[in-house]
């Protein structure tokens, strides 16, 4: 059995890509052939790296978030834990305008793109609002629920993604990925049978069932959330992906401080923001952090459904640490092996999946039609953020 999850764990992560990740959308019509097919190789490696370090991390974050909140461990408030991660990624978001124009040019350019266009900066409120939600359900879902059953649960996200794709971005998602998204769920259902599930969930301080529902609410909010993000990022071609993080992060900061006074403000009070804070929490903060950061980059390099088949073979790092970690209690069984099996094939089925000619046509006229008026005379130079997929 051990070595059947090793091989599992060695199998490469790089078939995790879509057509969504070409980057020949970076190019001009009137630019060499050869640059033009240059580019978009490097935009596809850029594209599976992230895919990977996606699901790398993802296992990282679950992994540790649980172990954090594990009986026995110093209990931070993970209210606050929410804000420290958005500040983190509005700090890197910044660096990174930074090092593209200089100190003194960032900083006028993120005033402008926050405060002075603020109703552009509102359009994320219902993303920023979804993802605070979220991100605190997850670790209510994360002190209830061992490691593995969280990160199994969590994949039904897919299916709210594909759902809101289909009817918010009104594209065509073949059959040929649907069976692709049965059979992953089918993986998922495979894995969700580990052998050490049920010791994490023996202890008195925990509710399995109230960690299930947390978990649910969290996939809808994430499917939502993502999928409208990813359209409003596609139709604003002048906003950097940079400062489009920013804005979100202004807009959750505020949202986060405001949810730290009202839940958890005589707590704070009592023994400080950082109560209960150790290496693991502010490692959490971190993963978390990256997360956000990842997740903006699939923006351009993918969409969401391919983000959350990287995710999903989180399960096998995940699961595959739980192993060796005695702290977890974690023996893989047949059906995780079966399970994990099936999520790969998923993975690489989805990603071989060639779209119609006639569902890349209208998706196609669907992204030119919903452009801004003062964006469609560059129609001749496609976005490197405008992806479509089936």
């Amino acid at each position: 059995m051990r070595l059947a999850l090793l091989c599992l764990c060695a199998m490469p992560l790089t078939h995790a890509h879509s057509s969504g990740g070409s980057g020949s959308s970076d190019i001009t019509v009137s630019r060499p052939l050869l640059r033009k097919k240059l580019s978009g190789q490097g935009s596809s490696v850029v594209g599976k790296t992230v895919l990977c370090t996606l699901a790398v991390q993802n296992a990282c974050q679950m992994l540790s978030m649980r172990y954090s909140r594990m009986p026995g461990q110093p209990k931070y408030l993970s209210s606050t834990a929410v804000v420290l991660a958005e500040a983190v990624k509005m700090i890197f978001s910044f660096a990174v305008l930074t090092q593209q124009m200089g100190l003194i040019r960032a900083l006028q350019f993120t005033w402008d793109g926050i405060f002075v266009a603020w109703r552009d900066t509102l359009l994320v409120g219902l993303p920023a609002l979804l993802y605070l939600v979220q991100n605190n359900l997850l670790y209510v879902a994360a002190t209830h629920l061992d490691a593995a059953t969280c990160q199994v649960a969590y994949q039904l996200k897919l299916l709210t993604t594909a759902f809101f794709t289909v009817t918010l971005l009104k594209r065509h998602i073949s059959i040929r990925r649907w069976g692709a998204l049965g059979m992953l769920f089918l993986g998922v259902v495979f894995v969700q049978n580990p052998t050490g599930s049920s010791v994490a969930g023996s202890a008195s301080s925990q509710s399995p069932v109230l960690g299930m529902a947390a978990v649910t609410c969290a996939c809808f909010l994430s499917g939502l959330a993502g999928v409208w993000l990813e359209r409003i990022v596609k139709r604003s071609h002048d906003v950097p992906i940079w400062l489009r993080n920013m804005q979100l992060g202004v807009i959750s900061l505020i949202l986060g401080i405001a949810n730290v006074y009202v839940f958890d403000g005589e707590a704070v009070a009592l023994s400080g923001f950082f109560q209960g804070y150790t290496w693991i929490a502010a490692f959490v903060v971190l993963q978390v952090s990256l997360g956000g950061l990842l997740v903006a980059l699939i923006m351009k390099y993918a969409d969401n459904v391919v983000k959350g088949f990287a995710t999903s073979l989180s399960i096998v790092l995940s699961s595959g640490v739980s192993w060796f970690i005695p702290s977890f209690e974690f023996e893989p069984s047949a059906s995780f092996v079966i399970g994990s099996s099936l999520v790969i094939a998923a993975t690489i089925l989805y990603s071989k999946a060639v779209p119609s000619k006639a569902a890349q046509q209208h998706s196609d006229s669907s992204a030119t039609a919903e452009r801004p008026p003062h964006s469609r005379h560059r129609e001749d130079v496609p976005s490197a953020s405008l992806v479509s997929d089936p």
